[in-house]
């Protein structure tokens, strides 16, 4: 019991930023990617969701197995969205990657570990492989990893994505139930004619 008084005592405390910058940066965090845009106030997803709906369910859907195939349409997007945002991100930053570290303690190491370099080469002693990197310019692999290293947008895809992707398997599995119903109703139908 009183750990989780403590618990909801730290809760209270930390419940994001307090300074009006930190608040108002916090405000653009949704809109710096686009992807918290519904899929239907943009014309040219709404008609890529309408189509995939009405492909799910044929031409002589129910209103109730429409609206439930828009849901799972719409979310389907929305992870392909969060798919090519994160696609474009490591393109750009894989054609020109930065070598200066983004981080406050990966700078203050980047800085620590130059000086050391510096000292080393001009004593002429031996320079271990970690700083041997700083001598050369890096090949496809160390690239890749330096993009990767300095890309914190990727973690913020990678909420986006999973929000995504929950919500596309809830949706689907809505459409699924709904149209599992609409099945048994059409087979119950054709028995009771018989």
């Amino acid at each position: 019991m009183p750990n989780s008084r403590a618990n909801r005592a730290n809760a209270r405390l930390s419940t994001g930023p307090k300074s009006p910058g930190g608040k108002s940066r916090a405000a653009r965090n949704a809109r710096r990617h686009g992807l918290s845009i519904s899929v239907w106030s943009e014309p040219g997803l709404s008609t890529d969701a309408e189509a995939l709906a009405h492909e799910l369910t044929g031409p002589a859907a129910s209103p109730e197995l429409l609206y439930h195939a828009r849901e799972a349409a719409a979310a389907h997007i929305d992870v392909n969205r969060v798919c090519r945002a994160r696609h474009r991100l490591m393109m750009r930053e894989l054609a020109d990657p930065d070598r200066l570290p983004k981080t406050a303690r990966a700078e203050k190491r980047y800085v620590e570990d130059l000086i050391r370099l510096d000292e080393l080469v001009s004593q002429g002693l031996y320079v271990p492989w970690r700083l041997r990197s700083f001598l050369r310019t890096p090949d496809e692999a160390e690239k890749f990893a330096l993009a990767i290293s300095n890309l914190r947008e990727l973690a913020v895809l990678e909420r986006y994505e999973r929000r995504a992707l929950s919500r596309r398997r809830k949706a689907f599995r809505s459409f699924d139930a709904v149209w599992r119903r609409s099945e048994r109703t059409q087979n119950s139908q054709c028995f009771r004619s018989v």
